[in-house]
């Protein structure tokens, strides 16, 4: 069974998923709280790094719909 794990920011839900894919151990998909989610299929070596890289994802697109208003 897979370590599959998730966290929630800023409403969004993070899932971190063990994936090897080149150098990355884990992947991760971010999903909006209107059901919209983009899946990271390289994100990271370690869980921590996923779910870094998952926020900085997040705050990137909380920034860039503000933009759009």
């Amino acid at each position: 069974m897979e370590n599959i794990l998730t966290e929630t920011y800023k409403s969004w839900t993070i899932t971190v998923t063990p994936e090897n894919k080149l150098c990355s151990h884990f992947s991760f998909t971010i999903t909006a709280p209107s059901g919209y989610s983009q899946h990271v299929s390289m994100g990271g070596d370690h869980e921590k790094r996923a779910f870094e890289r998952a926020r900085e994802m997040i705050d990137m697109e909380i920034e860039l719909a503000r933009e759009d208003l």
